[in-house]
């Protein structure tokens, strides 16, 4: 159903880039359901001003090869975010992995191809949201306060963890529900996020959404069995554990019906990595 700009986009958002009070407007599903369509570009508002600027700024930069992404546009003033919204290119396609997971690793693979030369952003280091603070937990660089119901679980990763000598690049973290396919389309790239880790641990983090969400026997069979793949997927398990962990702490301790999501993954990767 279509609404109007002024009914649902702050004044001070939709002049910054020119847009008519009354024009057609539609709200989204997905992500956080915060965002909205105009004609061909889709506004949304952002936590963190610094990362959401930096983001616009390298996708623009970026020359796809085989994979499609939203592209950033500016406002009026050629700035990337305003009043805390950014804007991007609509881009048709439907998100969600299920069948789709050899093309997302592949995507995967080009788009961090592309990402290889990015320095490190400097706010990576200052972010606080639970899955900055999840990731760093996984790798040993911080440390986390463990619920009771999910230290047990911890443990018996702590338990296979093992140091990797791997060099790191900007990868983006979530990117298992975040590629819109269309027929005939080349798949697209879409909400960012940044995290400063070795290329293959974005794969790693797709495979394990799909051990715990989606679909494990599609999955399964696709997993490099390595050592040192096994050990990003137990860093991988480590980080989406304490993004929940993190979640129920602060926010929803109801989350945690989710641990029993957990043990078949943790079963598999005790038996192929310990």
């Amino acid at each position: 159903m279509a609404l109007l700009v002024g009914d649902i986009m702050p004044p001070n958002v939709y002049l910054a880039w020119g847009l008519p009070i009354d024009a057609e407007a539609f709200k989204l599903s997905g992500g956080m359901n915060r965002s909205i369509r105009v004609g061909s570009i889709v506004y949304k508002p952002v936590g963190d001003i610094v990362e959401a600027t930096w983001c616009q700024e390298c996708l623009s930069q970026l020359t796809p090869d085989q994979f499609g992404i939203a592209h950033p546009v500016r406002s009026l003033r050629g700035h990337w975010a305003e009043s805390g919204w950014i804007a991007s290119r609509w881009v048709e396609g439907v998100g969600g992995p299920q069948w789709h997971w050899n093309e997302i690793l592949e995507v995967s693979q080009r788009f961090h191809r592309a990402l290889g030369s990015v320095i490190k952003p400097p706010f990576l280091l200052k972010r606080s949201h639970r899955w900055a603070v999840a990731d760093r937990a996984a790798w040993r660089e911080a440390s986390i306060q463990w619920l009771p119901k999910t230290i047990s679980r911890v443990r018996i990763l702590d338990e296979l963890w093992k140091p990797l000598n791997l060099s790191p690049q900007v990868i983006h973290g979530d990117m298992s529900g975040n590629v819109l396919f269309s027929s005939g389309q080349t798949p697209a790239v879409i909400d960012f996020s940044p995290y400063w880790r070795p290329a293959a641990f974005a794969d790693a983090v797709i495979l394990m959404d799909g051990m715990l969400w989606y679909a494990w026997d599609e999955v399964v069979p696709l997993i490099p069995q390595t050592p040192t793949f096994l050990q990003l997927l137990v860093r991988a398990a480590l980080f989406r554990l304490g993004a929940l962990n993190e979640r129920a702490r602060m926010t929803d301790p109801d989350c945690l019906d989710e641990l029993p999501t957990f043990d078949r993954a943790i079963a598999w990767l005790a038996d192929k990595a310990g």
